[in-house]
């Protein structure tokens, strides 16, 4: 730890300490306001934040409620005051309330909040509520992401979806592979290859290229997240090409009463976090600002992480019928990899690394810069225009693999218009959106010798996509919902060898893709579902680079995945909310499965055949006793090949490898009315396959974690010390599985016992 970080850290913990140990104010304030919170049950409420905003919104005093449900709050001057009571798992309720020279008494219900009825979503194309979203989808709070948490990696946010795996590679901040319902196990490079199937979006702005994938997600800021909504299963008809499931990342923006923070980190294996962030409105403008640094040495041999960057957003109210939106951002990011291991070295040594990595430095260094804008305008009243613009040039370099070393450069770019007409057709209530999208990816790759620096090969890439959308909602009755999407899309792909004469090659990938579903509310807390879709996912433009059996070249045999998909669901609240529940059943058929094939398992990749994929995904959340709340999400999976022989080699009937048959996350979690908070977690999965023939697999694991925190607030200052204890019986697994590795490398072993703590500083109202 450098001295200025050992000065920023001493600065931090003695300013914590000193408020904690200042005496209250002495003045006594001219008004009080006193009173209870209860539910709708008239049971007290402890533990909830109860504040009084001025004219500004500025906080004018804050208390949480007592065991008994009370608080009592102490004002001046007398005036006009908003009293506002929050705590997770209820609407949060404000009042109006005039404050004179004399005592008032105001008591405040808070209702539960039930997940189906409040909170719309974006990832739907038409921001609509959860409860009428036909497909399985999950939201996760900011709090759910950043809460007594490293908020480093999409693993630690996502763990309670079911039917997501995130897959953690490394144990760090590093890379991650997200696999939804089967979709993504092709990110399968020993040094790293970010996203596939899935479409990954941040405020808007895909972080898929045009060519499909997403390379890497470490410069998401997680710790600037508003909520992540995770849509499950094939949504091409909506989102198009490599969008197996959808996961789309909205972060914070401003509040009436300005606000800053900075968060600490620090923990095992070197990890030093740095995090602030500010944000707030004046006049008609909304602006947030985020900066971090991470630098971490990593649980095994050349595993260094560090990265640097920082996140913007500000939304400008043009007038009272449009906003502008634009997000900038920039991250520099410097890993090195450790490769997998075989069995024999993972058992021996779980924090070694791969000897032939560690000879050749592997490692990555990428810059990326992030320029957006959407504008969103009201045309009627109950219809709307929005237009998305980005740029994101991104350079990696240096980039050291085994033996070469490979500069590149590419630019993602793009925009997108959607118009939304919520007028009713007669007596019918009806949404219609249509939209359509253009991105545009030039990619320029050199490959050198390491030794020598002579040119193996340098390509002239570029990936052109064009897609255009509708989706119908009609209303046949009150608690009846039909809705109908369909979207054809365009996947140009070109590439050219310049140290070869064999030319420009080219692949045209088009594919109309429809889906249909019905949505009946037969209670306002109960939604069903029934939907029929399909997928298409063609290859990104890095598997086509090569031939089977491994020369370089331009594989236009190689065809799109397609996929059809029959599911069933259900969600909803019972007992006034304390049960919160989802529920959703599969059969998904996938034809043309992309595989990976040759002596390593990104060299080439070919279509195999046929899976059969039958699933379960089960997800709850009950409130337990006052201030005790647990969560549970099961996924099981029965995925096989159907059609699959290679050579003389029979696979049908064999296991769709990367996938566990089954897969656990559990969570308690409490929480004091004096501030403090603590949760137990567990995660399981059964044992995973690593290799098309199902003869290697992966152990099965169970794996606890523990945290514990404290708010403390006074006046404006809030403070929140935490710790985090991660693998606490120190359980030996992988979680990545390396797929179809002839040279037997199936384990990225992940840290033992791991300790982590930290302190954020917030001021509210400045």
């Amino acid at each position: 730890m450098t001295g200025l970080r050992c000065a920023a850290t001493f600065l931090v913990v003695s300013l914590g300490f000193s408020t904690v140990a200042a005496g209250p104010a002495q003045a006594q304030p001219a008004s009080s306001i006193s009173g209870s919170v209860t539910d709708s049950g008239g049971a007290p409420i402890p533990g909830a934040r109860v504040e009084l905003l001025d004219a500004a919104g500025n906080s004018a005093a804050m208390q949480t409620t007592s065991e008994a449900g009370s608080y009592q709050l102490t004002a001046s001057p007398p005036g006009h005051y908003q009293l506002s009571a929050t705590l997770q798992g209820y609407r949060p309720v404000k009042a109006p309330i005039d404050l004179q020279d004399r005592p008032v008494v105001r008591n405040l219900i808070l209702k539960t909040t039930e997940l189906t009825e409040t909170i719309v979503v974006s990832g739907s194309r038409s921001a609509t509520k959860v409860k009428d979203v036909p497909a399985a989808i999950t939201v996760v709070s900011g709090e759910e992401v950043q809460l007594d948490r490293r908020a480093l990696s999409l693993e630690e946010s996502l763990k309670f979806v079911p039917g997501v795996r995130v897959e953690d590679e490394l144990g760090s901040a590093g890379r991650t592979r997200i696999i939804i319902r089967g979709t993504g196990t092709r990110a399968n490079s020993p040094a790293g290859s970010g996203i596939r199937g899935i479409k990954i979006l941040v405020d808007g702005i895909p972080k898929n290229n045009a060519g499909g994938s997403a390379q890497d997600l470490t410069n998401i800021d997680l710790e600037a997240v508003d909520h992540i909504e995770v849509l499950r299963g094939p949504s091409s008809a909506l989102y198009g090409n490599q969008s197996g499931g959808v996961v789309n990342i909205i972060t914070q923006e401003g509040q009436p009463a300005t606000f800053a923070e900075y968060r600490e980190t620090v923990g095992a294996y070197g990890l030093f976090r740095e995090h602030a962030k500010v944000g707030g409105e004046t006049g008609n403008l909304n602006y947030f600002f985020s900066a971090f640094r991470t630098d971490q040495s990593g649980y095994r041999q050349n595993s260094t992480f560090s990265n640097t960057g920082f996140h913007s957003k500000f939304r400008l109210t043009v007038d009272d019928r449009s906003t502008l939106t634009t997000v900038v951002g920039f991250d520099r990011n410097d890993e090195r990899s450790p490769g997998p291991l075989t069995q024999a070295r993972f058992d021996a040594d779980p924090s070694q690394a791969d000897p032939t990595f560690l000879a050749n430095g592997v490692r990555a260094v990428t810059d990326e810069l992030r320029l957006g804008a959407i504008y969103q305008r009201q045309i009627l009243d109950h219809s709307s225009l929005e237009f998305t613009g980005y740029y994101l040039p991104r350079h990696l370099g240096p980039f050291q693999q085994i033996g070469v070393r490979i500069p590149q450069d590419f630019m993602n770019r793009g925009a997108g218009v959607r118009v939304l007409v919520g007028e009713p057709i007669g007596t019918f209530g009806n949404r219609l959106t249509v939209g359509t999208e253009f991105q545009d990816t030039p990619i320029t790759t050199g490959t050198f010798n390491s030794v020598t620096g002579a040119a193996l090969a340098e390509t002239e890439e570029h990936a052109t996509t064009f897609g255009a959308y509708l989706l119908e909602e009609l209303s046949l009755l009150p608690d009846l919902t039909l809705s109908g999407a369909g979207r054809v899309d365009w996947v140009h792909y070109t590439s050219e060898n310049l140290t070869k004469a064999a030319g420009q090659a080219g692949r045209l990938y088009k594919k109309f893709t429809p889906r249909v579903a019905l949505t009946f509310s037969p209670l306002r807390s109960l939604a069903m579902y029934a939907s029929f879709s399909q997928g298409f996912e063609a290859p990104i433009i890095g598997e086509l680079r090569t031939l089977p059996g491994g020369a370089f070249g331009f594989n236009s045999a190689l065809n799109p995945q397609t996929s059809n998909n029959y599911e069933v669901g259900a969600r909803g609240s019972v007992n006034d909310g304390r049960l919160d529940f989802e529920v959703a059943a599969f059969r998904q058929d996938v034809h043309d499965l992309i595989s990976p094939i040759g002596l390593s398992p990104n060299n080439s990749f070919q279509n195999v055949g046929q899976v059969q994929e039958y699933g379960l995904e089960v997800g709850a959340h009950l409130h337990l006793l006052r201030g005790l709340t647990t969560g549970l999400a099961y996924t099981y999976s029965d995925f096989k090949f159907q059609d699959f022989v290679s050579g003389t080699t029979v696979y049908s009937g064999k296991k769709l490898p990367g996938v566990p048959d089954h897969m656990w996350a559990g969570e308690l979690r409490y929480r004091h009315e004096s501030g403090l908070h603590a949760a137990a977690e567990v995660q399981a999965a059964s044992p995973i396959y690593a290799d098309n023939a199902n003869s290697f697999s992966t152990p099965r694991y169970t794996v606890f974690n523990a945290s514990a925190g404290y708010d403390y607030d006074r006046g404006n200052l809030r403070l929140e010390p935490f710790v985090l204890v991660k693998n606490l019986t120190n359980q030996k697994y992988s979680e990545f599985a390396l797929i179809n590795d002839t040279a037997k490398r199936f384990y990225n072993p992940l840290p033992g016992t791991s300790v982590y703590g930290g302190l954020k500083v917030a001021y509210q109202g400045l």
